[in-house]
């Protein structure tokens, strides 16, 4: 711990921010994610999880749609746009509180808001990350990053079980109401070491640009892939709800994905550390845990209802799937290609618009048939299409190691 610390000190005032401001959004994830499923589905009139698949789906429609209607504001404002993200994530926290559950567009609302709040969040949050921190120091900047965002993420599904238990769904949301205005408070502390001027690019400008450079093109469809069964795909959703179903205390709920998040931060460690002392070594490591993406949806099938291999899947896609492949692997080398790529900042925010509407456009058709297949009451058919979802999964770490070794863009 004392070496985190020393480390911390040796990064800049806005690097600081940056971590401490997406740590505190991340800690807000336990309860959007499976406690907030746990509260819809309990309160739904059927018990049904198809209001909490509404949600999802109208969080990941309205966040392609929006990063399209609000290209011009991330790109021309983006510490602001970044800011307006915890403004609205206060407003999402009150209306879970106040609008009834049960109202039929509730779903709808709180989808609104939380596409809202991400896409407000997350691309100017990736524009500044890029601007403030340099290629030098952000392998460190990633690691204390990633590190803290689990550490977190061991503490508060715990604290949000117990106080759920106790208390009920409303304390939960009150103590993330807190740590949204403690975000939003903080964030207008960071103060951009240049000043930030964007010429204008129209998101057609920048489509033309895309695909005329293979790398950058590259980029986007994989993110239309990592959408589909990396991050916020159905390959969550269900994990999730197999958890949830195997009649768990929320005490319990928040003890898996605490688990979940220890055996992260392991493996993160160790994919870093061999990472340092021979790249082909650390991508051995990722290729090595792949095949459990297919694997493990397959030993539900044979083993239905099976309590121990439920906990497994969850545990592999919030310990495994998500931090490892998405968030170390593909995030860093995202970040890197389009900083060397793309020298003009307006076509930098631009390129990141898009590379977000393709990741919504991959989630989105991720849960549609799941959407549907559980409306129609066949959830039989759900983790088949899981399977199938999943085996798209090697191409996307295949298409990373085909862009690394890819000739680089002609200067602009």
């Amino acid at each position: 711990m004392h070496k985190l610390f020393g480390k911390i000190k040796k990064l800049r005032t806005n690097e600081n921010i940056l971590i401490a401001v997406n740590v505190l959004f991340n800690s807000k994830s336990s309860f959007m994610g499976i406690f907030f499923m746990s509260f819809m589905i309990s309160v739904s009139l059927k018990s049904s999880p198809m209001s909490y698949l509404a949600y999802e789906l109208s969080v990941y429609a309205f966040c392609g749609i929006l990063c399209v209607i609000l290209s011009d504001i991330l790109r021309s404002h983006p510490v602001n746009s970044w800011r307006a993200s915890m403004f609205f994530s206060i407003v999402r926290i009150l209306a879970v509180i106040t609008i009834d559950p049960n109202f039929i567009f509730f779903p709808i609302v709180i989808g609104f808001l939380g596409g809202l709040e991400s896409q407000l969040y997350w691309r100017p949050k990736d524009f500044l990350e890029i601007r403030e921190v340099s290629n030098a120091r952000r392998d460190r900047f990633n690691n204390i990053h990633m590190i803290l965002v689990e550490i977190t993420k061991i503490v508060m599904p715990i604290v949000l079980g117990i106080a759920i238990s106790d208390e009920g769904y409303e304390r939960a949301a009150i103590i993330i109401l807190i740590i949204s205005i403690v975000q939003f408070s903080l964030s207008f502390l960071l103060r951009p070491s240049k000043k930030i001027k964007v010429e204008a690019r129209s998101l057609r400008e920048s489509l033309h640009f895309a695909v005329a450079h293979k790398r950058v093109r590259q980029t986007l469809w994989m993110q239309a892939l990592r959408g589909m069964i990396l991050t916020g795909c159905a390959y969550e959703i269900v994990t999730q709800l197999n958890i949830y179903q195997s009649d768990n205390s929320n005490v319990e709920l928040g003890g898996f994905q605490s688990c979940a998040s220890v055996i992260a931060i392991i493996l993160l460690l160790i994919y870093r550390r061999i990472k340092k002392k021979n790249l082909a070594a650390g991508q051995a490591m990722v290729y090595a845990l792949l095949p459990a993406i297919v694997l493990l949806p397959i030993s539900a099938i044979i083993f239905p209802g099976n309590f121990l291999i439920a906990i497994v899947l969850y545990i592999y896609y919030r310990a495994v799937v998500h931090p490892l492949f998405s968030n170390s692997v593909f995030d860093v080398y995202y970040k890197d290609a389009i900083k060397k790529a793309i020298h003009d900042d307006a076509y930098r925010i631009q390129i990141d618009i898009l590379g977000e509407l393709w990741l919504c456009i991959g989630r989105v058709i991720s849960i549609i048939p799941i959407f549907i297949f559980i409306g129609l009451d066949r959830q039989d058919l759900v983790l088949p299409t899981i399977i199938v979802q999943s085996i798209i999964a090697p191409i996307i770490i295949i298409a990373i190691r085909k862009s690394e070794t890819s000739p680089a863009l002609d200067k602009q």
